[in-house]
Order: C-alpha cells, then sequence, then structure tokens
C-alpha cells in the first residue's frame, strides 16, 4: 500500500465505543512511509546528515516514557538519500533482534521514508519526526514483540486521539 497519509486524515474516522480513533483503521488507509532501515556508521552518518530528526525509538524516547536502545534511530527521505550517495550498509535490522550479542557501538539506525519526514520540536527542543508519522511506521510485528514499545505508543496515541483496537497486535 502507498503512503496516503493525507488521504487517510481527510477520510471519515472509525469512532470507537470510547470516542477514540481507531488507529488501526487509519494506519491501513495511510501506509507506512519508512522503505527500509538499516544501521550506518553514526559519525559519518552526522557528518553527512548533521539535521536529521529522531525517529522510530529514539523519537519515542523523547515524546514518551520509553528508554532508547544504545544507539539513536534517525529518519530520511529517500529522494535526499539518493541525492547524497547514501552510506554503507553495516549491519540489517532485524524483528525480533537477532538472539545473539550484537555490539552496536558507533552504528546509527537509519529510517528511509518515501517522503520529507515532517518534523516536530518536543519540550527539550530536540527535532523529531511528527507523533502521527512516527506511529505509523511501527509494525505489527514490532508491537507484537515489544510490548514496552506497543505500550508507549497506545499512550501517545491517546494523547492524539487514537487508540489501538488490538493493542498487541
Amino acid at each position: 500500500m502507498s503512503f496516503t497519509l493525507w488521504k487517510a486524515l481527510a477520510s471519515e474516522p472509525k469512532v470507537l465505543i470510547n470516542g477514540k480513533r481507531s488507529f488501526d483503521y487509519f494506519r491501513k488507509l495511510a501506509g507506512n512511509p519508512k522503505l527500509d532501515e538499516f544501521f550506518v556508521d553514526a559519525v559519518a552518518l552526522a557528518e553527512l546528515f548533521p539535521d536529521l530528526p529522531l525517529a522510530g525509538d529514539s523519537a519515542l524516547d523523547k515524546l514518551t516514557m520509553l528508554a532508547d536502545n544504545p544507539y539513536r534511530t534517525y529518519a530520511v527521505s529517500l529522494s535526499r538519500w539518493n541525492a547524497s550517495g547514501g552510506l554503507e550498509r553495516k549491519m540489517e535490522a532485524s524483528i525480533p533482534p537477532t538472539t545473539r550479542r550484537v555490539d552496536h557501538s558507533g552504528l546509527a539506525l537509519i529510517e528511509i521514508w518515501c517522503v520529507e519526514p515532517p518534523l516536530a520540536q518536543n519540550y527539550q527542543g530536540i527535532v523529531v519526526v511528527d507523533p502521527l508519522h512516527l506511529a505509523i511506521t511501527y509494525s505489527d510485528q514490532k508491537l507484537f514483540f515489544d510490548e514496552r514499545v506497543s505500550l508507549e505508543l497506545g499512550n501517545l496515541l491517546e494523547e492524539l486521539g487514537y487508540e489501538f483496537e488490538n493493542r498487541w497486535a
């Protein structure tokens, strides 16, 4: 499914019994702007893109009570990534993470988006992707695997007027 957030926002929302809008329904209409994710050298990424917004668990860490991973996650549009020449993939991202101990030191997780990530500044002045865009980048697999992410994302969605119909699916 292609990414159509604005069409999803303009459509008639599915309203749940508690008056909140169904995030599951909205997410199906909107699609996911994230095309790919993988690990790159963190220093090289900061040199190539010093202004990238936090995304994924790093953004959720700034917007909620979630504790971030030992590495940062950033978002960049595919067109900007391609125009820069990109960076070498150091490691693939996987859900669930590999069972063996992996050293992420010196790495950053980059998310490649089909659109320029809309920005929001959180209370600490740190630039993160817009919360609604952030929310739709999480896959069912990630939400099922990581209960802490699912819980905090649910809390964030509640602030935005949405709720999961199937919280752990």
